[in-house]
């Protein structure tokens, strides 16, 4: 079922709310570990230095199989893997609160990160299958601001449900969603398989996923001695995987999608977009808690202003993104973030509110008018067939673009403290490490505006693989 025009008002509706409850979801169960992650430790007496395997493991594991589970929805229907990636996470999230030891809570991460990479390889791609392009910028927008909401409630949800019931009830508070989001999918009843019978590519989804999983593991082990060779490996590795799929006949991935300019640009531009700025959240909040002396609950109240002011903008974004050039609004975007990086830059050991609130408030302005309308475009750029393709490849350019943020910001910290120390006892050092680490993520916003205004290309015309 390729056709954009074929479904009724109600249908249209259920999968855009199944979409955002998906969107939401797959976030929030990333982010929402982060503060808990010392309570945990503390509980299974894990070291310093496997602590970050809590949060590591789940973006390892969403990333290598996005790209697989975008082909496996076009072979078998993107509704039933949407169905599969729920009850994955459903089913891990239990078993995460009755976890009896790091380890098992460790493997039930990497499952939940299976799960979401079903959920984010599919709901952009169902939604851009029911909604004509006309009209599509606002769904992409709604589903886009569940994606940043849950991201940044994840914090203040985790942080207050392990300060007043404990660190379980946080994937306990998972179940709810899930079962939302089932109940809705539920009553749409067609689904779309736009390569049933065609062959699943094991060989080229073996190739993607060792190399993305090395160059990942490379990128936030750095400054660690073996990270150069992770690197070398996953790149090594992934060009391989180009190479490998140009030539197959039933490829993973339709690499030949990439020679379209401005899918090529949007998506490198998403990367940049998102290396640049998540670590504003993830500074922010180490900030306000160790040289704000805050606690978990009130700086994650304090950051909810990032995601408030992206939940009033993207919905007008994303309208906007359908009656003008979308490149206008993209490029304000990364402006913005460039601003709020650059701002980053001046934070010293005396906190001053203000600026901390300008900075969010830019990143939020910024992440509304880029997100939705940069999302847009790169639909608007394929054909129906390569429409899970195409959110798989969106996907792993934000989860590829989060990890290389926090991995510089983590970066930095190692180079300046070292890796065995605490903020608190160097305050001056973690100040020079946000200043190295967003002078470099501003570099990478200015590269990013550059990208999005000379993406030139007439947005809504087809292009890629039929």
């Amino acid at each position: 079922m390729d056709a954009d025009h074929d479904f009724s008002i109600k249908e249209k509706r259920i999968v855009l709310i199944a979409c955002c409850i998906g969107a939401f979801l797959a976030p929030l169960s990333t982010t929402m570990i982060n503060l808990a992650v010392p309570t945990i430790s503390a509980e299974f007496i894990v070291s310093a230095h496997n602590q970050g395997w809590l949060v590591m493991a789940y973006f390892l594991s969403s990333v290598a199989f996005m790209i697989p589970m975008s082909r496996l929805s076009d072979l078998y229907g993107k509704r039933m893997m949407f169905i599969i990636g729920i009850v994955i996470v459903l089913v891990s999230s239990l078993f995460s609160a009755l976890s009896t030891s790091f380890e098992i809570l460790l493997a039930w991460r990497l499952i939940t990160g299976l799960g979401t990479a079903g959920i984010a390889s599919t709901s952009i791609s169902m939604i851009a299958q029911v909604f004509p392009r006309s009209s599509r910028g606002l769904p992409l927008a709604l589903n886009t601001m569940c994606v940043y909401i849950g991201a940044s409630l994840g914090p203040v949800i985790g942080g207050l449900l392990t300060d007043l019931l404990g660190w379980r009830s946080m994937f306990f508070s998972m179940v709810p969603f899930s079962i939302a989001a089932l109940l809705v999918i539920f009553f749409f009843k067609k689904d779309f398989k736009t390569s049933e019978g065609e062959p699943f590519d094991l060989k080229g989804s073996l190739l993607y996923g060792i190399g993305i999983v090395a160059l990942m593991y490379g990128i936030l082990t750095v400054p660690e001695v073996l990270s150069a060779a992770f690197i070398a490996a996953g790149i090594v590795l992934l060009i391989a995987f180009f190479n490998f799929e140009t030539k197959e006949k039933y490829p993973v991935l339709m690499v030949r999608l990439f020679k379209g300019r401005l899918f090529r640009r949007a998506n490198i531009s998403a990367f940049l977009n998102y290396g640049a700025s998540y670590a504003v959240v993830f500074t922010m909040s180490l900030y306000l808690q160790n040289i704000g002396g805050m606690g978990p609950g009130t700086a994650g109240l304090v950051i909810l202003v990032q995601p408030a002011i992206q939940a009033v903008i993207t919905p007008f974004a994303g309208r906007m993104s359908d009656k003008m050039d979308p490149r206008i609004l993209t490029t304000s975007g990364m402006i913005m973030m460039c601003l709020s990086t650059a701002l980053m830059t001046t934070l010293s050991a005396e906190v001053e509110m203000l600026r901390v609130y300008a900075v969010l408030v830019m990143t939020g302005i910024g992440y509304a008018l880029f997100s939705s309308p940069n999302t847009n475009l790169v639909m608007s750029s394929v054909t129906a067939k390569n429409y899970s393709e195409s959110s798989g490849v969106i996907s792993v350019m934000r989860q590829v673009g989060m990890m290389t943020s926090v991995a510089i910001i983590m970066c930095m910290i190692a180079f300046t403290m070292g890796t065995d120390t605490h903020i608190p006892d160097m305050v001056d050092e973690f100040i020079t490490s946000i200043r190295y680490a967003f002078a470099v993520c501003c570099l990478l916003g200015i590269a990013g505006t550059f990208m999005t205004w000379f993406s030139r290309d007439r947005p809504h015309a087809e292009h890629g693989a039929a």
